[in-house]
């Protein structure tokens, strides 16, 4: 770096850091704008992924350029969100292409104003023949079978279906309501741990969240907000609010359950009070009129005939088909084995390790290992945590999940083997190769050498505070990460 001695020390130029601080605003600005043309497109499930990768690609060079700056660079912070919005408010006024989730959605709401509860009768019971008409209902996705969806989900169904009634856009403006809120809370919460809010990038610029909330609306956006809030609460050492936020969360889409360990602290009941009580107090309106049935298709939902996109699993059953006709049954066995083994591991350094890490641990053992149907939106909620401990191999998953589209090219949708390989197989790489790597760096610390430089303020910069966190994918590998005081 060129340096000026003066009589006071050493002063750096000012103007030596403008080229690159101009650069970094114009290859933003580029790409926000390269985006918003692409976004502009006209889609069909025949033609989204010759939209999506172009965006995937060039939200990727924007996410380098903003983990990669330079320390002092200008913020452009207002520059990013602007085109987050942007980029919504485009998507939002596109016709449903990948998805008919909101028709149920919409279909709960009508059912809940005309009186009924949703877990009562599946659409085409003769209970609910009054409620049909031409644009909802004949759109609705196997009317056979109950709702799934949790009870706080059913609340803002009803409330959003009262204030729009039977509007498919208008539910999906909520949506996108909710997922700049997302935004927002995200850019506090890495505020207050200390990390650069430009990193919010990495969620707000990701075509797989501007599709799926802003396009497909779905319910993952009305769970996130309640989800960092909890994070929020639980950093600012608020364990009642953190679990009160947390069972919202959890009465919207279930799976952030599995946070529990990660929020959980040794000897602290308020936590877990907050989190019990919200989910009792969720479900006692509805059980009243449906008794068991307020589970809705959820038990159903683990059955072989729900299989689709399975991952880790799907290769696990193939490895094991030859040997046993129980191969699926093993498979979910042993994942759920992986899981509460994580689980445990996760409570027992629950008093050293960052919350975020535990979060980031949990979210990703969930994803690795429970889901028998993967959709690309699943890994959505696992994005805010890569702005902290980013990963190329989570971050590839998210654009590679898209691929799981070409299945409904098919008369049955079925994703080819090949898909899945071109899926699972790099990622499982990216993320063997960052364990792989940080155990490298760390030996080289332990040496003496500098060699975590070019991973910690190397691989930024020098700036410290732009050095990444350890990436879920690479948790347990003894990465150095913010420790927090024995409580």
């Amino acid at each position: 770096m060129l340096r000026v001695r003066a009589p006071g020390g050493i002063l750096h130029k000012p103007w030596f850091h403008l080229p690159w601080a101009s650069a970094r605003v114009l290859l933003l600005l580029a790409v926000g704008s390269v985006s918003t043309l692409l976004y502009l497109q006209d889609i069909t499930i025949a033609t989204y992924l010759r939209v999506f990768f172009p965006l995937f690609g060039l939200y990727g060079l924007a996410v380098v350029s903003v983990f990669r700056k330079r320390p002092g660079s200008s913020s452009c912070l207002r520059l990013i969100v602007g085109f987050a919005v942007v980029f919504r408010l485009i998507v939002l006024f596109s016709p449903l292409v990948l998805s008919s989730d909101l028709y149920r959605y919409v279909w709960d709401g009508r059912v809940q104003r005309a009186g009924m509860n949703p877990y009562r009768y599946p659409p085409e019971a003769e209970a609910l023949a009054a409620l049909r008409d031409t644009a909802i209902y004949p759109q609705i996705i196997r009317p056979v079978l109950t709702t799934i969806y949790p009870p706080a989900a059913q609340m803002f169904f009803a409330l959003i279906t009262t204030i729009v009634p039977d509007s498919i856009r208008g539910m999906k403006a909520f949506m996108v309501l909710f997922d700049l809120v997302t935004i927002g809370v995200l850019i506090r919460l890495l505020q207050t741990t200390g990390r650069d809010p430009e990193r919010v990038i990495l969620y707000a610029w990701s075509p797989l969240v501007v599709f799926e909330f802003a396009g497909s609306g779905h319910v993952d956006a009305l769970m996130l907000p309640f989800l960092l809030l909890a994070l929020q609460a639980h950093l600012t050492a608020r364990p009642g609010s953190a679990g009160v936020l947390l069972g919202l969360a959890t009465l919207i889409k279930l799976y952030p359950a599995v946070l529990v360990p990660a929020l959980y602290s040794r000897g602290e009941r308020r936590f877990l009070c907050g989190f019990g009580a919200t989910l009792v107090l969720g479900y006692l309106p509805y059980v009243a009129g449906a008794g068991a049935r307020v589970l809705g298709y959820l038990p159903g939902y683990f059955g072989p005939w729900e299989d689709f996109n399975g991952g880790l699993r799907y290769f696990l059953i193939l490895a094991l088909s030859p040997l046993t006709a129980s191969a699926r049954d093993i498979a979910l066995g042993l994942c759920a084995i992986l899981l509460l083994l994580v689980a445990l591991g996760v409570i027992r350094r629950g008093v050293t390790d960052h919350p975020l890490q535990r979060a980031s641990s949990m979210i990703s053992a969930f994803l690795l290992l429970v889901p028998t149907t993967f959709h690309p939106w699943y890994v959505i909620w696992l994005l805010p945590c890569l702005c902290f401990y980013p990963s190329w191999g989570w971050l590839y998953l998210s654009g590679a999940m898209a691929l799981s589209y070409l299945a409904y090219l098919q008369s049955y949708p079925t994703v080819p083997a090949s898909v899945h390989l071109l899926e699972f197989l790099p990622f499982y790489g990216l993320l063997v190769a960052q364990v792989l790597w940080r155990r490298y760096l760390l030996r080289g610390d332990s040496h003496g050498t500098n060699g975590s430089s070019d991973y910690g303020q190397g691989a930024t910069g020098g700036d410290s505070q732009n050095a990444p966190l350890p990436s879920p994918g690479a948790a347990d590998c003894g990465s150095p990460v913010p420790r927090l005081p024995a409580r």
